[in-house]
């Protein structure tokens, strides 16, 4: 696996730049009484790092700190505004972009994260503009649509990937939501720490399968892409090394 934290410059400097760079995205975030506030960043680092040893593509350090949005008020949740997460998006797409990375992979495990990133992409073509970005959430794209926040599908991954986690602790809770848009969880229960669903109802082998076919739902896709970049001589054989 290419792991750029693990690289000196001269090893970056030798790399191919079509290769894809998977960026993974969390957020610390209260995920209920039964698991800990690392869900989404356990979450993207292992698909991340998964995809990236099965495709050939590279991994960059995650970042943790994600957008804030309905569960910003619980206790243990760390993030930024949107706006700030579009700027740090940007920052990193276009000082990838200028050492010559421009196929980018934002890959999150917090649902929120996608406006703001796919925003701060208008951003980087205005320099960049043949720069390939794209956001993955590891469940969309992973071809899963039934994951909800800290629910029997998302602690069954969790538990998969390593996320501390105390079953014992575990409540099952539906968010009932109004037709607006919803500024905060906390307002509608303050100790649901934002469950949608029943945890309870979650195993780690269920969890395991999961967590193996998004796995390979994502390197197949990522595959083709690396396949598709590589395999194209086009003017960015300027940028090999």
């Amino acid at each position: 696996m290419i792991e750029w934290k693990k690289l000196t410059d001269h090893e970056i400097d030798a790399l191919d730049r079509r290769l894809p760079v998977i960026v993974p995205v969390g957020l610390v975030e209260a995920h209920g009484p039964h698991l800990a506030v690392s869900v989404d960043m356990d979450t993207a680092e292992y698909f991340a790092r998964e995809i990236a040893d099965r495709s050939g593509a590279v991994v960059a350090p995650t970042i943790a700190y994600g957008f804030a949005d309905e569960m910003a008020e619980y206790p243990g949740t760390i993030g930024v505004r949107a706006r700030t997460l579009i700027a740090v998006a940007r920052d990193i797409a276009e000082i990838l972009c200028a050492h010559g990375f421009q196929r980018i992979v934002f890959l999150s495990g917090h649902g929120a994260n996608r406006g703001p990133i796919e925003l701060s992409f208008w951003d980087v073509w205005q320099r960049y503009p043949d720069a390939r970005l794209t956001y993955w959430n590891w469940w969309t794209e992973g071809g899963v649509s039934s994951v909800h926040h800290a629910d029997e599908h998302e602690t069954g991954v969790a538990l998969a990937v390593g996320t501390t986690a105390y079953m014992e602790r575990v409540q099952d809770f539906t968010v009932e939501k109004p037709w607006y848009k919803l500024r905060s969880r906390h307002a509608l229960d303050a100790l649901s720490g934002g469950i949608n669903g029943t945890p309870s109802l979650a195993t780690h082998g269920a969890g395991e399968t999961l967590r193996d076919e998004i796995v390979e739902t994502l390197s197949r896709r990522m595959q083709s892409i690396v396949q598709g970049e590589t395999t194209n001589h086009d003017t960015d054989n300027a940028h090999q090394k």
